[in-house]
């Protein structure tokens, strides 16, 4: 018997069972949170490891396990195109023992350029962690204690350290003895697990990151690091494509370059991002469009707004897109099965979703 399922495909279900068995190459892609390994001991992926496995016969019959990390529970065979028993938590069992009775299964079975997936997802139980930031990121990373209890990550803690604007960033608290000796004092413990920092684009350069990294390692080098990319300033000064393309560019040249480039300097640590800035960018784009009825202007400290000053502070309803991107992102929380009402009339969470997902998740999900 197999078990499996090819998630987001139009094939008919038959087409869909053939082609599930007929992969002539498997690959899995095991996230540091865990293990994907056979029952019958012929193969071990470990964690932060891309395997590959061969079926080329009709003798394969395999069935494979997920092992998380301390921490973690395994969550179910991820759903992306092409996946083998995507949405399932059970092992997943694979045979090509029918094979030899079908032409076109054979054929396919003999293609080497058939590739299907079999990735685990990992979920955290809870990190304990440390925000450092300034007014554009506070407010995010003090919601994550309430969604991270409704959404049963028990295991959270955390604390925050804040300065507003540019002395918020990474190398100007390092250059601030009194915030570096409170930040320092809490990584001292040795247990913080997640360390997030955000960005200013008065400090461009990676100095602030790399001396806080390497403090960290030096006191838990299990420590994972994460860059939570805010939205742009001074919002209502260009219009709403200038502020998606200049947005975009520093996803691009900025925020993605930077943690390639601390990647490269820190090979064994986990780095990620949030880029929850993008947020922003998509009511903006909403309101534009006489598609966003909870707002009633852009810029507003009285009247229901996207930002509640001229500089660009988050109004509730960017608080409220923000902290579920925070959320799915550290804790891959589904957010369109998360119990939880913004209490807006705008899908927040389909839409925090959306703007997670449609980002390259090796940048953004530390989750996966």
């Amino acid at each position: 018997m197999t078990v499996f399922s090819l998630q987001r495909t139009r094939l008919p279900w038959i087409a869909v069972a053939c082609l599930c068995l007929a992969a002539c190459r498997i690959e899995i892609q095991v996230p540091t949170s865990g293990v994907a390994r056979t029952e019958s001991g012929s193969m071990v992926c470990t964690a932060g490891q891309t395997c590959s496995v061969s079926v080329n016969d009709i003798f394969f019959d395999e069935t494979f396990i997920a092992q998380p990390a301390d921490g973690f529970t395994f969550t179910g065979w991820s759903g992306e195109q092409r996946s083998l028993c995507g949405g399932s938590s059970e092992p997943c069992h694979l045979s090509t023992e029918s094979f030899a009775d079908s032409e076109a299964l054979m054929q396919i079975l003999e293609d080497p350029d058939e590739v299907y997936y079999l990735d685990p997802v990992f979920q955290s139980e809870g990190f304990i962690s440390l925000f450092m930031g300034h007014s554009f990121f506070r407010p995010f990373a003090e919601g994550m204690p309430f969604h991270a209890e409704r959404a049963g990550i028990m295991r959270h803690e955390q604390a925050v350290v804040s300065s507003g604007g540019a002395t918020g960033s990474p190398e100007a608290l390092w250059n601030n003895t009194s915030k570096r000796n409170e930040i320092q004092a809490i990584l001292d413990r040795g247990n913080i697990e997640l360390f997030a920092m955000t960005y200013h684009p008065d400090y461009p350069g990676l100095t602030g990151y790399r001396n806080w990294i390497d403090y960290a390692m030096a006191q838990n080098p299990e420590t994972r690091i994460v860059i939570a990319l805010p939205w742009l300033t001074n919002p209502a000064t260009v219009t709403t494509d200038e502020y998606a393309f200049r947005s975009e560019q520093i996803m691009r040249e900025t925020y993605e370059a930077g943690i390639d480039r601390l990647r490269q300097l820190y090979p064994e640590t986990e780095i990620f991002g949030i880029p929850y800035g993008l947020g922003a960018v998509e009511l903006r784009r909403l309101f534009d469009a006489g598609e966003l009825p909870d707002v009633k202007v852009l810029t507003s400290k009285t009247e229901p707004a996207i930002y509640r000053d001229g500089l660009g502070h988050a109004d509730d309803i960017l608080v409220e897109l923000g902290r579920l991107i925070w959320l799915r992102a550290i804790y891959g929380v589904d957010l369109n099965t998360y119990d939880y009402d913004p209490g807006y009339s705008t899908d927040l969470k389909a839409l925090a979703q959306s703007v997670l997902d449609g980002e390259d998740p090796v940048y953004n999900a530390l989750y996966r």
